[in-house]
This record gives structure tokens, sequence and C-alpha cells, in this order.
């Protein structure tokens, strides 16, 4: 059999062992992150820290031999600091950024959603295995609580700080109808999540009534909260709706939006096509999808996490309904343009909005 099978250099082969280990330990590693988020151990000691394992161990709630392997795992790859070699005397505290990156949710820079996103990735492994060979889908509660949180956590701090200074700002006519006072607009956000968009869109602007739909139960129990706690509870409404299918009633949007959801949706045109459907006159549909390349990218690091994602995560979530279109993340330009026409639309507008994760496209 290796006969026939082309022989790489020795060279290549240890380039790429290297390689494959060094991806097994940021995996393992991004596993003892996830303990640290989800046990609140990264955020404990960023906020009372210096501390030394016993007193983590207490403070936590958590089994002190356990906290002092994590600890050691943590300065083993920096992002815990220590004062002395003896584990059990020794005083730790969060390296430089660890706060920023790990327990402030609405920083730029937090990225603790993705050790999240990798724990329900790895309690679906089983149902993947079985997609595979029948062709089925995996039903989104399957991922469980941590898909929930990471899908918001990962989108969050960008809706808290970009959607209403830099983002709509760049739409001018759409920024002014959501700000008009003399004629509150109307919105509508699909796929909402956990709501924190719509969330920002109500405090940024005081008159606007915003309409948060998502197929999932728990997410749009989790928005309702959400909105409650942000005090905007009174100009928001969040329901359960298959996009696909429409159900908004006789309610027309000046605006709909769809936030890093659409190629999720086993039915993206359907979807489209109904949000075509509720618009008010002189109406739009912004979508935020993905950044990828207009074509294949071999050994670009961004296109390796959609790409990624899609077979994990996206394409299996997407095909559930059997006779599911679902594009998967790697919705391209081309591919997208071409179902927003089946939609109904006339075409496609690159937004100029500059991100490094996605684009922005205007319905017309």
């Amino acid at each position: 059999m290796t006969d026939t099978i082309t022989q790489a250099s020795a060279e290549t082969v240890e380039e790429l062992a290297g390689r494959l280990f060094m991806e097994g330990v940021a995996s393992f590693h991004l596993s003892t992150v996830y303990l640290g988020v989800k046990l609140g151990l990264f955020r404990t000691i960023a906020e009372r820290g210096p501390l030394t394992a016993a007193e983590l161990a207490t403070a936590t709630d958590l089994d002190p031999w356990y906290v002092k392997e994590w600890l050691q795992a943590e300065t083993t790859a920096g992002l815990i600091l220590t004062d002395r070699d003896n584990l059990a005397e020794a005083r730790f505290t969060a390296a430089p950024g660890v706060y920023e990156t790990l327990v402030h949710e609405t920083n730029p820079a937090y990225v603790g959603g993705l050790p999240l996103a990798l724990g329900a990735v790895g309690g679906v492994y089983p149902n993947l295995l079985d997609a595979f060979r029948t062709g089925a889908g995996v039903p989104y509660p399957a991922y469980g609580e941590d898909a929930v949180e990471a899908q918001a956590a990962l989108n969050r701090p960008a809706f808290t700080n970009q959607l209403v200074t830099e983002w709509l700002p760049a739409i001018p006519d759409v920024h002014a109808r959501l700000a008009d006072t003399t004629r509150p607009a109307r919105v509508a956000d699909i796929g909402c999540g956990l709501g924190w968009a719509a969330i920002e869109l109500a405090k940024a602007y005081p008159h606007l009534h915003v309409d948060g739909y998502d197929s999932d139960e728990e997410s749009i129990t989790r928005a309702r909260h959400n909105a409650a706690d942000s005090d905007v509870a009174d100009r928001i409404g969040f329901q359960v709706v298959d996009a696909a299918a429409g159900g908004y009633g006789d309610r027309k949007y000046d605006v709909v939006f769809f936030f890093e959801c659409l190629h999720d949706m086993a039915h993206p045109a359907d979807a489209l096509a109904a949000a075509r459907r509720s618009l008010a006159e002189g109406g739009t549909v912004i979508v935020m999808d993905e950044r990828v390349a207009e074509s294949l990218t071999p050994g670009d690091p961004v296109e390796t996490f959609f790409a990624t994602a899609s077979v994990l995560w996206c394409l299996p979530q997407g095909r559930v309904d059997p006779t599911s279109e679902a594009p998967g993340t790697v919705m391209r330009p081309a591919d997208f343009e071409a179902i927003a026409r089946r939609a109904g639309f006339a075409g496609v507008e690159v937004l100029p909005i500059e991100h490094p994760f996605w684009r922005f496209y205007r319905l017309i």
C-alpha cells in the first residue's frame, strides 16, 4: 500500500509533526483555560490576587489539589505569575492582559468565548461522527449551555463597542432613521441570541422599538433577562421564531438586521425573503456575516478558523432540517449574492465597514 503513496521528505514530515504537536498543546491549554473561565479562577485571581493556591481554592469553593494543579498549568503557560517555585507556598497573580481577555466580558479584547466554544464542541463529538455517516445535523441544544454562552461572548464586545459608535454611522441613512425621534423606527434583530445587539440599539436610540427573534428557546429566555437587567425591556420584545417561516405578524420594519447568523440557517433565502416581506416602505435589510475570502485560501489562520467552525459548529446545526440548504460558515460573497437574489432582492452592496472577521452587506 505504501508503495503507491508519494513519500514526503523527512524534513517535511518532521515539520508537520511539530506543527500538529503544537496545535495539540494549544488545544490542551485552551481546555484548562475553559476550566479557569467557567469556574471563576481567572476572575478571582485577577480581582483578588496575589493568592496562594489554598486561598484561591477557598475563595472559589473548589478542591485545593485540583486548583494547585491548574495554577501549575497556567503558570507554565504564562497566564498566571508566581513569586516562587514551591506551589504550596507561592502567591499567584494574573499575568498582564488576562483581565481584559478572559474576565472583562465587554472589553474589545475579550476572547473568553473561545474556550467555551471548544467545550461545547467537545460534548458533541459522537453526534458529529454520526452526522458524517448519515448526513444528518446536530441540533443546537445538543451543544449545551456552553454553546449559548460562547456564541454571545464571541460577539458581545463588538456589539458593545462598535455597533453604535462605528458600524451604524457608516450607514448614514440607517443611522438617521434610527435616531429620528419624530417618527420612531421599528427594528428586527433576526437570530438575536442573548439579545446584546438589540440591547445596544435600544440604549443608543431611546425612541426605538426592537423585536428580537431566535429559534432557540434558551437564548430567548436569557435575552429577556438581559433586557430587563439593562432597563430596556419596555422597548424590546423577544420571541421564538423560525426566520425562514417569518412569523412576524403584521409588523413592518424600518431596518432588519441579521447579525452573524444567516450562514447557520437551513433556509437562508427563505429567511431573507421573509425579512423583505416585513419591510416598511423605504426599509432596508443589513446582513453581517463572516469576512471569508472570495476563494479557497490555504494557510490563512482566519480562513482556517472559519472553515473548521463550519465543520464543527455551523453546518451541523444548519443541517438538522432534512431539506437544509445551509451554506455553512464559509459563505463567500458570490454565494451570498446568489442567496439574496433567490430571496427576491436585486443584488447586494458591500458596506464600507472594516472589520477583520465580518463583512457587512446591504440588500438592494
